[in-house]
């Protein structure tokens, strides 16, 4: 669908000889999250974004930007595919952890 590109930055790596892109659960899978393993869910993302995405240090906002939870900068609008439905309620929870971290500092 994306081709192994960052929905963030584009980015394309490529890894013994072949394009590599990782998928990030939006809402955590198991305990307590609870999200589901399925398209919705999911972002292609690179390794930095991941990471960044995972520790909530990057969130994406209401109207598809891709926000720095410290500070608010903006690094672009979300890249998304025409038949990628991502589940708008996931990207809520994600929103909320990402405000509690801001919040608390950590």
């Amino acid at each position: 669908m994306y081709s192994n590109a960052c929905q963030v930055c584009k980015t394309c790596l490529q890894y013994k000889r072949r394009p590599y892109s990782e998928a990030a659960h939006i809402r955590g899978l198991g305990s307590p999250h609870d999200g589901p393993d399925e398209l919705p869910n999911l972002l292609c993302l690179c390794p930095n974004h991941h990471v960044l995405f995972d520790g909530l240090e990057i969130f994406i906002d209401v109207d598809g930007y891709v926000k720095k939870t410290h500070g608010g900068d903006s690094l672009g609008r979300l890249h998304r595919h025409m038949s990628h439905q991502i589940d708008d309620e996931h990207l809520r929870y994600h929103r909320t952890l990402c405000e509690l971290n801001r919040l608390t500092g950590k």
